[in-house]
Formats: C-alpha cells, sequence, structure tokens
C-alpha cells in the first residue's frame, strides 16, 4: 500500500481495485424466553428499591484525540484495502484523510461503489465521530447521463495519461464496437474504463457518447463477429472504404441488414457500412457472442493465425500484439475471459508447477526483466508454446534443448504455468 502524511492530521492513500470484501458489524441481540410445556410463562420482576446500592462511580472513558482518530480511521482503510486486493490498473481509488475536532472528513474518489461504502461503514463505526463524506464515485454528476462510450474507429489506443497514448504510452487498445464506462475528463480526454476493467485515457473524437437507454437501443437485435483476421468496411457492396484501417478479428457490431453476400453493419454514433458475409458470424444478441468455451484445439488455433505478426507494445488486435494481449485475445476469441496483464492473469487458473504438468492450452509465465511474471505465452503441447515477443513478435519456441525453435533464455525464466481451459 502506498500511503503518505501531509501533516499530523492528515493521510491519502492511492491505490486502485478490483475485488473488494464488503466489511460489516456484527451485532447480537440476546432473548430470554422460559418456557414450561407449550406455554410460555412470566417470570415477575421485583421492582427495584427506592434507594440503589451504593457503588463506587467508574471512571470515564477518555475521549480519542484528533491524532488517535486519524491512526483508527486510516488502519480501517488500509485493512479494508488490502482485503480488496486494489489493482490501479483496473480500479481508481484515491483517498484522502482528514481530522479536526474529532469531524473526519474523507476526500477523493473511486471507480467501485461499494468499496466506497465498505470504508464509510468501517470509519462510522468509530466512537464518538462525525463524519463528513466528500469521497466521490465516479463518474461524477457533471458527466451527466452520458457516460458509456462505444469505440468509433477500427482500432483506437488507450494511453496512460491525457493527450498520451502513442508508443510507450499506450497500455491498451479497443475494437470498433467495444463498450467503455466513461468514468472521468480530464484536459479534454476521458478516462475510460473497458469490459475487462482495465482502465486507460481515451480521445473524446474516437468514441460515441450514450446514456444507458441510447446504448441498449443501439445494440437491440442481432450483432456480427468480424471472425476474420481483417476485413474491409465498405460505404456499399463493394464499393469504397468507409475508415483508413481495416476491421479486425474480434470487432461486435450491430446488424442493419444482411443479403446477398453482404452483412449492413450499424456504426457507432450513426451510419452503415458494408462487411463481406464470409468475413463474420452473426449472433442473435451481444450476449450471445463469447460465451461458448471452446477446446484448447481452437485456442491454439486462432493463436498460430497470427504467426510472424510483430509485437506491438500494448497490441491487443490483429495489427500487433504484446504478450498478454495476445493470451487474452486467443482466449476471449473462444469464450475464456481473463484479465489483461501477465501478472494478473497469473492469478486466474489453477496452477500447474512443472513444464512436465502442462496441457495444451495452459498459459505459461515467465520471469523476465523484472521479477514475478512479465512474459505469458500458451502452450501448445510437445513441450512448446507460443507467443508474442519482443523480438520476434508471434512465434512458437520450445523448453526443449534438442528442438531447433528451443529458446534457452526463457526456458530459463519459466516461473511456471495456470490452468484455464479445464
Amino acid at each position: 500500500m502506498n500511503s503518505c502524511t501531509n501533516s499530523a492530521n492528515r493521510r491519502c492513500v492511492r491505490l486502485a481495485p478490483q475485488i473488494w470484501k464488503h466489511l460489516a458489524g456484527l451485532a447480537v441481540l440476546v432473548f430470554a424466553v422460559v418456557a414450561a410445556g407449550c406455554q410460555p410463562q412470566v417470570r415477575q420482576v421485583a421492582p427495584p428499591p427506592s434507594e440503589p446500592p451504593y457503588s463506587e462511580p467508574s471512571e470515564p472513558v477518555p475521549a480519542l484525540s484528533d491524532e488517535e482518530i486519524l491512526a483508527s480511521a486510516t488502519s480501517a482503510v488500509e485493512q479494508i484495502v488490502e482485503e480488496a486486493n486494489i489493482c490501479y490498473r483496473e480500479t481508481v481509488f484515491e483517498i484522502d484523510i482528514r481530522v479536526e475536532d474529532r469531524t473526519i472528513t474523507l476526500t477523493g474518489k473511486t471507480s467501485d461503489e461499494k468499496l466506497k461504502q465498505s470504508i464509510v461503514e468501517a470509519i462510522s463505526q468509530i466512537s464518538g465521530i462525525a463524519l463528513n463524506d466528500e469521497f466521490t464515485v465516479l463518474p461524477p454528476p457533471e458527466l451527466g447521463d452520458k457516460t458509456w462510450g462505444v469505440v468509433k474507429q477500427p482500432v483506437i489506443n488507450l494511453g496512460e495519461a491525457p493527450g498520451s497514448s502513442e508508443g510507450n504510452s499506450t497500455v491498451t487498445q479497443a475494437r470498433m464496437g467495444d463498450i467503455l464506462r466513461i468514468l472521468d475528463k480530464q484536459d479534454g480526454w476521458y478516462l475510460a474504463q473497458m469490459q475487462d476493467h482495465y482502465l486507460g485515457w481515451v480521445n473524446p473524437a474516437n468514441v460515441a457518447l450514450y446514456d444507458a437507454g441510447s446504448l441498449d437501443d443501439y445494440w437491440f437485435g442481432e450483432v456480427a463477429l468480424i471472425t476474420a483476421k481483417m476485413t474491409q468496411a465498405l460505404d456499399s457492396p463493394d464499393g469504397r472504404m468507409v475508415f483508413a484501417r481495416w476491421l479486425v478479428q474480434g470487432c461486435v457490431l450491430p446488424v442493419s441488414s444482411a443479403d446477398d453476400g453482404w452483412v449492413e453493419i450499424s456504426l457507432p454514433g450513426g451510419g452503415t457500412a458494408f462487411v463481406k458475409a464470409d468475413s463474420a458470424v452473426i449472433y442473435p444478441d451481444l450476449d450471445s457472442v463469447f460465451i461458448e468455451q471452446k477446446t484448447a484445439g481452437d485456442v491454439i488455433e486462432t493463436a498460430k493465425q497470427y504467426i510472424g505478426l510483430p509485437y506491438l507494445w500494448g497490441g491487443c488486435t490483429s495489427y500487433g500484439f504484446d504478450c498478454s494481449g495476445f493470451t487474452q485475445f486467443c482466449l476471449k476469441m473462444n469464450g475464456y475471459q481473463i484479465r489483461r496483464d501477465a501478472d494478473l492473469q497469473y492469478e486466474q487458473g489453477a496452477p500447474v508447477n512443472t513444464i512436465e504438468e502442462l496441457e495444451p492450452g495452459d498459459l505459461v509465465f515467465f520471469e523476465t526483466y523484472r521479477p514475478g511474471p512479465s512474459h505469458v505465452g500458451i502452450y501448445i503441447g510437445d513441450y512448446r508454446y507460443i507467443h508474442s515477443g519482443s523480438s520476434g513478435g508471434v512465434a512458437i519456441n520450445s523448453f526443449n534443448p534438442s528442438h531447433p525453435d528451443y529458446s534457452v533464455s526463457l526456458a530459463g525464466k519459466f516461473l511456471g504455468g495456470r490452468r484455464i481451459i479445464k
């Protein structure tokens, strides 16, 4: 946990979660019932004497000082945050705690409403305090009702800061049709949360905004999943390209019509385009896509079609992948939802401790440029794995020194596996 002390009576915490555990108090009420047979009996109690017996006066409980209240509040927040296993890449969490004249003031913001509730409930249990709650749940009211975005370009970058989304500043990517939760706005850019909970800053020009009702209307009815590695979006059958870039595999958009070898798709923000029917699969609704859990062989087949594709930092589309973007994409296309980064994926699934225990479809992790899991691939059998490496892009390598595709550097850095496909 990162914390800082700003003054004697002020502390702030800068973190960010995905998983939380609710903290609640326990109240126990005890009732005494005296029963004989099946009928309750009333027990008479003598009235108290007019003069109560003398007893020594009890010592008054001293009131907590502001410093003690601050320490107690900080400890409560730290415990909740630790139990929540917060990841700043998936949840916004910034809190500032101040105490003055036995009044606790909470300021800051979070994208997890339940986390805020847990904190407020825990702090409210501190004896003899008043609570001034200015802790904001995102999105803030000033964003209005249109706090949902749909990506309206074939591929966009999400950046680490407003105005910074290119090169090493790219944290991840989104495809046309991806739904984003708009959490905040700064310097003209939106802080957005993807459906895998990953956070990043997006240029407003790249998203169409919707309120909850209009978003449901946009997605009502059949949808098309792009299954070709890439396909053109045209202004008419055999017409001109609508966008400078092609649509990529995994893109999902509503269907306007389907006829004579073409599918007309509805574009975010308005308008339509046409894609070849053999480049897409039509589903009855959005909820039907990505729910069929296919085999390890299907995952490996999806991965192998990209052999030779160059590595791209932050990439997770047919234009280029980083290592964890590649594994996340291959599993998602076959019905398995995993988190965005290698270290986060390492927390999922069942552990596989040795190379000999690996099965096709297992994720394999390596400790490369920093301690812990920092590189990931997919095991394909016979001691081989497929991955997107920074030097060779998507390639197959082996743990076996007798194989021509043996990677001595990665074999010595194998950290373990995780089994997602049962």
